[in-house]
């Protein structure tokens, strides 16, 4: 099996047989790009964890675990990019070729408030509902694979797939059950935020509108993993508590995505 290996890729470089060769006429070159979007995020599992003290002698703990789903919500997403693309890459004689590139983009999902529908245990307390206002920040790093066809020299299908990094942060949450009419639970300190692990895939079509200058139209699924929150105490008149910690799931979006291309 070694020996075919190296028999097939002695074949390719020598030309004997073109099986993957650099297309020399094909410019390599730096990249930057604008877009926006419009899109949606999924449903995902939302939990409210701490307590409150009874009043009294013993000032007794008792504790509070409000565990639920969020609704999904449409979401507004801009972000930059700039990325280096190297020569094509013929398949044999075939009119196909890859153009193999790297990028980095920074986005921003504007703000989105996801509400919680979430079961109180112990379930004399009823249901709390938590609205979360939220918005996302995300750098990633992607390989994109842009595809040459034998049916277009101007539009081409691409691929790419990416990792990185989102701080998501949540300004003016807010934690209500309708025992309780008027008081937001999180009132001492509604604002938190927290870092996560994010993945990308990406699929759409370029097409050359000028010389170096596309439009690019994609769909994205992204994924934030789930983050942790600590919300203040609740504020009297209501009975001391803790402060609340809250648990977001891993959150998915799907993202419908339009933008400018400019290579150097």
């Amino acid at each position: 099996m070694r020996k075919q290996v190296l028999l097939f890729a002695l074949i390719c470089s020598f030309g004997a047989s073109p099986c993957f060769a650099a297309d020399a006429t094909s410019e390599q070159g730096a990249y930057i790009g604008l877009f926006g979007g419009l899109g949606s995020a999924s449903s995902t599992s939302l939990r409210q964890e701490g307590g409150f003290y009874l009043p009294g002698p013993f000032n007794r703990r008792v504790a509070v675990d409000a565990n639920g789903n969020t609704s999904s919500k449409d979401v507004a997403l801009g972000g930059i990019q700039a990325g280096y693309e190297w020569n094509r890459l013929n398949f044999g004689q075939s009119k196909w070729g890859l153009k193999p590139a790297v990028e980095l983009e920074g986005i921003y999902i504007g703000k989105h408030s996801p509400v919680g529908d979430m079961p109180i245990e112990p379930s004399i307390l009823g249901t709390q509902y938590v609205t979360i206002p939220m918005t996302a920040g995300v750098l990633l790093a992607n390989a994109v694979f842009t595809f040459q066809t034998p049916y277009s020299n101007k539009i081409f299908p691409y691929l790419g797939v990416g990792a990185g990094a989102a701080r998501v942060s949540i300004k003016g949450a807010n934690s209500a059950n309708p025992n309780e009419p008027g008081i937001n639970h999180f009132d001492s300190d509604p604002d938190a935020s927290d870092s996560a692990f994010v993945m990308q895939f990406k699929t759409g079509l370029k097409g050359e509108v000028a010389k170096n200058l596309f439009v690019f139209a994609e769909y994205r699924y992204l994924s934030i993993n789930s983050t942790r929150y600590t919300f203040g105490e609740t504020l009297p008149p209501h009975l001391p508590t803790d402060p609340w910690d809250v648990s977001l799931g891993r959150q998915t979006y799907n993202l419908f995505v339009a933008g400018l291309q400019y290579k150097f």
